[in-house]
């Protein structure tokens, strides 16, 4: 499984582990490396282009999702995994149709085309796809949640007590959930609960599992140079991290990564280590490379300097030695 820390690079993390001290979980993880970021057309890239580079393993041009740079379809992990009778999640902490899940479930020459990009994530069969804005359903030409969920084959969730009764349930579940200050975890849920709650439902299927989770308020907060915000959500990243780790250390067979899919906000971290200050350079995103963490089968492969569509390709393999291929005559 993937985590991504939506725009952290190496200061980014550096200040989670002065945040949380002992508890910091991210620093437990065994394998550390480094990750190129850019697209095709730039150095600087943007969460839609790094987020394909890590679905399929191919680079595109800033704000493609799923596509090559000519705007053709790359088959993603997620969907390698769908056609291997894997189970499959997405869980973020935005809209779900935003760039980074996106990219992992949907094609389209533009992150903009939220509506085609909508089409596409809710007709790839995932089990569960998880995110907040429930604010935005049912205004300004967005569906009710209700009309939506239902003419997908979906289970509405939106609040912790509709969660906790779609656990049980056996048709896909879409959780869309009231948004947070700056993209922060939602009220109704942490990012560590919604996480393991998914985990749990995933691991049912024998074949095995692929599942992103990411933290979008660390890049919104980065990007409004919002101090306070970005503590807060780089505390819940580390806090979901844990929860993870936690359930793959008991099952002893599930890989994770932790990675930022880009750097935000020129970030320098300055004080002491006791009180440290946050230093912005600017409010958009470097070409800087970005740490990344792995453990589990198969993380021997993330510790050292790779690209990001490396992080991609290794996804597609080790989910290829999975589950079963579809039959010839499946279509």
């Amino acid at each position: 499984m993937l985590v991504v820390g939506d725009g952290m690079g190496a200061a980014h993390f550096t200040l989670a582990r002065l945040l949380r001290g002992e508890d910091y979980r991210i620093g437990t993880m065994p394998e550390v490396g480094l990750v190129a970021t850019h697209a095709v057309d730039t150095l600087v890239t943007d969460s839609a282009a790094a987020a394909t580079a890590f679905a399929t393993g191919v680079k595109t041009v800033k704000g493609a999702i799923g596509t090559d740079p000519s705007g053709a379809p790359v088959e993603t992990v997620l969907e390698a995994a769908e056609a291997r009778g894997l189970a499959t999640g997405l869980v973020t902490t935005t809209v779900f149709v935003d760039a980074t899940p996106a990219a992992f479930a949907a094609h389209a020459q533009s992150r903009a085309e939220l509506g085609v990009i909508a089409q596409h994530m809710l007709s790839r069969g995932i089990e569960v796809i998880a995110g907040t804005g429930l604010e935005r359903f049912g205004r300004d030409g967005w569906p009710e949640v209700d009309e939506l969920a239902r003419d997908n084959g979906y289970r509405p969730a939106r609040n912790a007590a509709e969660l906790a009764v779609a656990g049980s349930a056996e048709e896909p579940v879409l959780a869309i959930l009231p948004s947070a200050d700056m993209d922060a975890q939602s009220p109704e849920a942490t990012l560590a609960d919604l996480a393991t709650w998914t985990l749990e439902r995933l691991a049912r299927n024998p074949a095995g599992f692929f599942l992103l989770v990411e933290h979008e308020g660390t890049d919104t907060a980065s990007h409004r140079n919002r101090s306070a915000g970005f503590r807060k959500s780089v505390v819940e990243l580390d806090e979901a991290v844990g929860a993870v780790l936690d359930f793959a250390r008991r099952r002893g067979d599930v890989l994770v990564i932790v990675v930022g899919d880009h750097e935000t906000g020129g970030l320098q971290v300055a004080g002491t280590p006791g009180a440290p200050e946050l230093v912005w350079r600017d409010d958009y995103h470097s070409g800087e490379a970005v740490p990344i963490f792995a453990e589990g089968p198969g993380a021997a492969a993330f510790g050292r300097f790779i690209d990001n569509t490396d992080v991609g390709r290794t996804l597609r393999e080790l989910v290829g030695r999975m589950g079963s291929a579809p039959s010839p005559a499946a279509p």
